[in-house]
């Protein structure tokens, strides 16, 4: 039997069936998800857009206290553990952003706009893990780089992620500098090629693009100049580190006797309009939406609706839609942990109060690895990074990495004059002052939050950790990578402990229906209904291949 409309729509193109959420039944139903997604604001960073910003200096003056207090041999220590208010504010920041960001994708009716964002987001990647304070950047540059800018044109959304604070650290744009430029012969510095490769291999052209490393090295010199002030992380101009003179690439030119922001500008226009980047992308769009090996005649129709208008996004999704195969090769993409985790708690139906991160107890009351939730539940136990010791994770909470020394940015000038950080304990803030409120470590020292073992926790033994790809090529998209005999154990056990909380008195019969609707085989069904249990008949529907693949 071939799926409904509504059954591949929300399976292939969403982030699966909710009860009470009735899936997009037309092509304009799922466009229209678009819009809504782009119009609504985002719930992350936890603070807003305004108060994440508006919490940069009292994080600048947190990290310059702690290196003080390192110097002057004053750090605060909890036996032999040292506390460091810096790490553990910036920690708390990451924390409640993933929590958030993955809570909305549950609740929201918009799922393919949330597809389409974590899309964006792995094609332009960045990795909270670059430097301390990339964690306070990487949900503010989804936020207002990448979300907005999902149902115009093309090259606004290359310009906006391109030019991010972000994007430039991550790919060390502030440490290029143009070998002939004032600064760079002052100082001894020449070019760091990262952002101008990536920009043309992975964002617009591709790898096959027809490029040269000529061009490498020339769209290097014009991107020179770009840099970010370290305690605001605006993107800053500085002229005097822009490598003089005309740089060629792709046989245009670009700059002259008098370098500027316009000159890279000119070059993200021309990368945005190039036929390669149109066939690049849309070649990827079709990947990640529909099949490894991407249908040759999707590909077509995207590209041909891109050059029609300019690079319009919504015509080139909407060209993929209207495309009869698009709604065929069943199975043929593998639901991602990102995908499965969100997927997963939409078909129990999980609270949003369920989904928060988990409070800190006090070290007495918390007893072992194994937390204890308020239902009785076991939790799973949190994750260790590689030579952390088990305590030391469950102070840090999974899907944290051990404190790297304060970043530069935080330690600068900027700080100076400022009468020290407000500190507080849990609350979050809303999209104002209160960004300026940077969490506090508990009395015995630690975090005051963790990771939510059925959310953010999961992604991490799943080896998907929100924000932390492992390159700047993303996640790997094969259906290979992901469906291997280790990850679905390690789903499997995630299932069983989301179905002993949320599972309640569910049929397993029904539910198996309401979850894969009529793309649900025979064979499963009959296994589900035969299953020894509720719990194995609910975790047999969500671990079926019908629903770890789309």
């Amino acid at each position: 039997m071939t799926p409904s409309f509504g059954t591949i729509a929300a399976h292939r193109f969403g982030t699966g069936p909710r009860p009470g959420e009735p899936p997009a039944g037309t092509v304009d139903a799922l466009l229209e998800q678009v819009t809504r997604g782009v119009a609504e604001t985002c719930p992350f960073p936890h603070d807003g857009i305004a108060g994440r910003r508006a919490s940069f200096p009292a994080f600048q003056a947190l990290a310059q206290e702690y290196r003080e207090q390192r110097k002057n041999d004053t750090v605060r220590k909890v036996g032999d553990r040292v506390v460091n208010p810096y790490q553990i504010a910036l920690n708390t920041a990451f924390l409640r952003d993933q929590h958030l960001k993955i809570g909305h994708a549950v609740q929201s009716p918009n799922g393919f706009f949330e597809r389409l964002a974590a899309f964006w987001c792995d094609h332009f990647a960045v990795n909270a893990e670059k430097t301390s304070s990339m964690r306070i950047l990487v949900g503010l540059y989804e936020a207002e780089a990448l979300r907005p800018n999902l149902a115009g044109r093309f090259a606004p959304l290359l310009r906006a992620a391109i030019l991010h604070p972000a994007m430039l650290a991550y790919l060390d744009q502030p440490k290029s500098m143009g070998p002939h430029s004032p600064a760079g012969r002052k100082r001894g510095r020449g070019l760091n090629e990262n952002l101008a490769r990536e920009l043309i291999e992975l964002h617009t052209l591709g790898a096959d693009g027809g490029y040269t490393q000529d061009d490498v090295r020339a769209a290097a010199c014009v991107l020179t100049g770009l840099d970010h002030d370290g305690g605001a992380f605006e993107t800053t101009y500085r002229p005097n580190w822009a490598e003089p003179g005309v740089h060629r690439v792709l046989g245009r030119a670009y700059g002259g006797t008098q370098r500027s922001l316009a000159d890279v500008d000119a070059l993200l226009a021309d990368l945005a309009a190039h036929e390669a980047t149109r066939r690049h992308i849309c070649r990827k769009l079709v990947v990640h939406f529909i099949a490894d090996a991407p249908p040759a005649e999707v590909v077509e129709a995207m590209v041909t609706a891109w050059s029609k208008t300019d690079g319009e996004l919504l015509a080139v999704y909407l060209a993929m839609l209207e495309h009869p195969l698009s709604w065929a090769q069943d199975g043929q993409k593998a639901r991602q942990p990102f995908d499965f985790v969100v997927a997963g708690l939409r078909a129990l139906d999980v609270p949003a109060d369920a989904l928060a991160p988990a409070a800190v107890l006090p070290k007495k009351a918390a007893g072992s690895a194994m937390a204890t939730p308020q239902d009785g539940t076991p939790a799973m136990a949190p994750e260790r990074d590689a030579g952390q010791s088990a305590e030391q994770a469950a102070d840090q909470g999974p899907g944290q990495s051990p404190d790297p020394a304060p970043d530069p940015a935080m330690t600068a000038a900027g700080a100076s004059g400022a009468e020290g950080p407000a500190v507080e304990g849990t609350g979050g803030g809303d999209d104002a002052a209160s960004g300026s409120v940077l969490a506090a470590p508990t009395a015995d020292g630690r975090a005051p939050i963790r990771a939510n073992p059925l959310s953010v926790g999961a992604l991490q033994r799943l080896g998907q950790p929100l924000w932390r790809p492992p390159s700047p090529a993303g996640w790997d998209e094969e259906l290979s990578a992901w469906i291997t005999a280790a990850q679905l154990t390690q789903r499997i056990d995630w299932l069983h402990a989301l179905v002993a909380r949320f599972g309640g008195d569910r049929d397993p019969r029904l539910f198996v229906q309401a979850v894969l609707g009529d793309a649900a085989r025979d064979d499963t069904i009959q296994v589900v209904s035969q299953a020894p249990s509720r719990q194995a008949g609910l975790v047999l529907a969500l671990a079926s291949p019908e629903f770890n693949r789309r």
